[in-house]
C-alpha cells in the first residue's frame, strides 16, 4: 500500500500544470546560466588570469638574475584561479579580490653624516581590503547558478507540490479512504514525502545534467576526478534541501485547516527563510560585530611603527651597506632598521585581514538561521568560491610566504661568499637562481578549512531536515483525518 501511495503521488505531480511549470523553469534556467558561463564570464576570467600569471613569470624569470633581487622584491603578485565548479555555486565570487599584491616597489633612503644609503623594502602580502566592508561575503542574489536556481525556485517548487498533500485530501474526504486500507499514518505521509521528493529531485537532476553537459562540451572547463566527486556531494547536499521542504510542507499542509492556509502559511516561511534572512539580516547582523576602520587600523600602525625609534645617524656608524668590504656589524645594523618595521606592518596587515574575517564569519553564524544560507555556504565551500574560497586563498597565500622565504634562505645558505644576513639585498647571495627552483604559488590544497565547512554546513542541513522530519510526522499523527 505504501508503494501504490507514492506510485500514485508521482504520477499526479507528473500530470500536473505546477509540475510542468516548475520543470521548465528549472531547467531553463540551469540550462540559460551554463551558457552564460561558458559563452563569456569564466572564459573572459580564466583568459585574464593566464595572463596575470605569464607577467608574474616573466617578472621572476627577471629578478632570477641574483638571489638578493629576487629576495627583495619577492613574487610579485599571487592570483587566485577561476574556479571551474563556479557554474554550480559562484557564491559573489566576482565581488571578491582576485589577487594579493607581493611586491613593494617603492624605494627608501637614508643620509648621515658618514654616507647615504638608498635601499629596497622587502615585499610584504598586501591585501585589498576594502571588499570586506560592504558585506560582499554574504549571501545575496547572485548568478544563474545551481545554488541560487535551486535554493530559491527548488524550494519553492517543494511547497507548491506539497502544501494541499494532506490538508487537499482532507478537503476532498479522501483521507479517511485512504487512511481506511491496511497502511499506516507513517506509510501515507512516507508515501506522499517520497512521492514529492523524487520528482524534484528528477527534475532537478535533468537541470543538472543538462548544466554539466553544456559546460563541458563548451571545451571551458576541464573536469577533473576530484571536481566529479564534489558535484556528486553538491547534488546529495542539494537532495537534502529539497526533502527540508518537502518535509515542511507536509508539516503545514498537516496542521493547517485548509489548502488557502497551508499556502498561506507556507508562503510567509519561505519568504523569510529563502529571501528575508539571506538578503536583508547580512547588514544588520554584520554591524554587531564591528571591526576598527581604516582610519582606526592606520593610527595603530603609526603608534606601532612609532615606538620603534632610531637615531638615524648612528645607521651609518660602522658605515654603509654600499661601501666596499662594507664592515658586517653596519649590515646587521640595517637589517634590524629594516626588518623590525617589516614584522610589524606583517603582523599588522594579517590581523586587520583576520578581525575583518571575523566580522564576516560571526555573521555567516547567526545566517545560518536560514536552511538557504546553510545550503549557498556549503555549495560555495565544495566550489571553492566565495567567502570559503577566499578565506582557502588567503591562507596559501601565506603558505606560500613562508615557503619562499625559507627558499630564500636555504638557497642563500649555499653561496660561501654571502654574509647571511636577512633581509638586506646586500647581505644575501647575488649570484643567479634557476627559474626551475623558485617555488611556486599553489592556491587551493584541500585542507581542514573547506573540508571543516562543508561539513558543517552538510551536518545542520541535516540535522535541519530531521527536525522538521519528526516535526511532520507528530504533526500528522495529531492531525483530524476530516
Amino acid at each position: 500500500m505504501f508503494f501504490h501511495i507514492m506510485k500514485r503521488e508521482i504520477l499526479d505531480h507528473l500530470m500536473s500544470l505546477r509540475f510542468a511549470l516548475s520543470l521548465g523553469a528549472v531547467t531553463s534556467l540551469m540550462v540559460l546560466g551554463a551558457l552564460i558561463f561558458a559563452g563569456g564570464d569564466y572564459k573572459q576570467r580564466l583568459a585574464e588570469y593566464s595572463l596575470n600569471n605569464a607577467w608574474v613569470n616573466d617578472e621572476i624569470r627577471e629578478s632570477c638574475r641574483r638571489l638578493n633581487e629576487l629576495a627583495t622584491r619577492g613574487p610579485i603578485a599571487l592570483y587566485k584561479r577561476p574556479s571551474p565548479l563556479a557554474f554550480c555555486a559562484a557564491d559573489r565570487e566576482d565581488a571578491l579580490p582576485t589577487h594579493i599584491a607581493a611586491e613593494v616597489p617603492s624605494n627608501m633612503s637614508r643620509a648621515g653624516e658618514k654616507g647615504s644609503y638608498r635601499y629596497s623594502l622587502p615585499w610584504r602580502l598586501q591585501y585589498v581590503t576594502d571588499s570586506y566592508q560592504d558585506n560582499s561575503m554574504l549571501p545575496a542574489v547572485g548568478a544563474l547558478d545551481w545554488a541560487y536556481i535551486i535554493g530559491l525556485v527548488t524550494s519553492f517548487v517543494a511547497i507548491l507540490l506539497t502544501f494541499d498533500a494532506i490538508s487537499g485530501e482532507r478537503e476532498n474526504g479522501t483521507l479517511p479512504l485512504v487512511l481506511s486500507n491496511a497502511v499506516s499514518r507513517a506509510g501515507v505521509l512516507a508515501g506522499k514525502f517520497l512521492g514529492a521528493l523524487v520528482v524534484i529531485v528528477v527534475s532537478m537532476l535533468i537541470g543538472i545534467l543538462l548544466s554539466t553537459l553544456i559546460v563541458t562540451i563548451s571545451g571551458v572547463v576541464s573536469l577533473q576526478g576530484a571536481d566529479w566527486a564534489r558535484i556528486g556531494v553538491m547534488v546529495a547536499l542539494s537532495s537534502v534541501y529539497v526533502a527540508l521542504f518537502v518535509a515542511l510542507g507536509l508539516a503545514i499542509s498537516s496542521r493547517a485547516a485548509n489548502s488557502s492556509t497551508s499556502l498561506v502559511v507556507l508562503l510567509l516561511i519561505w519568504i523569510v527563510l529563502v529571501v528575508l534572512i539571506p538578503n536583508t539580516f547580512g547588514s544588520v547582523v554584520s554591524t554587531l560585530h564591528t571591526v576598527p576602520s581604516q582610519r582606526e587600523f592606520q593610527e595603530k600602525r603609526f603608534a606601532a611603527l612609532g615606538s620603534e625609534t632610531y637615531n638615524y645617524h648612528e645607521l651609518f656608524k660602522y658605515g654603509s651597506p654600499t661601501d666596499p668590504d662594507a664592515d658586517r656589524r653596519a649590515l646587521e645594523l640595517w637589517a634590524d632598521y629594516i626588518t623590525t618595521p617589516w614584522n610589524i606592518e606583517t603582523r599588522l596587515d594579517d590581523e586587520h585581514l583576520d578581525a575583518q574575517f571575523a566580522q564576516v564569519q560571526f555573521a555567516r553564524q547567526i545566517l545560518r538561521l536560514s536552511p538557504t544560507v546553510m545550503y549557498n555556504y556549503g555549495m560555495g565551500s565544495l566550489a571553492r568560491t566565495g567567502f570559503a574560497g577566499h578565506q582557502e586563498f588567503v591562507a596559501a597565500a601565506r603558505r606560500y610566504r613562508q615557503q619562499f622565504i625559507e627558499f630564500i634562505k636555504e638557497t642563500d645558505s649555499t653561496d660561501p661568499d654571502s654574509p647571511h644576513i636577512f633581509y638586506l639585498k646586500e647581505g644575501l647571495s647575488n649570484k643567479p637562481v634557476p627559474v626551475s627552483d623558485v617555488p611556486r604559488f599553489e592556491a587551493f590544497t584541500i585542507n581542514r578549512l573547506i573540508a571543516g565547512e562543508t561539513l558543517k554546513d552538510f551536518g545542520l542541513l541535516t540535522l535541519f531536515f530531521v527536525v522538521i522530519s519528526l516535526v511532520s510526522f507528530m504533526a500528522f499523527l495529531k492531525s483530524e483525518v476530516r
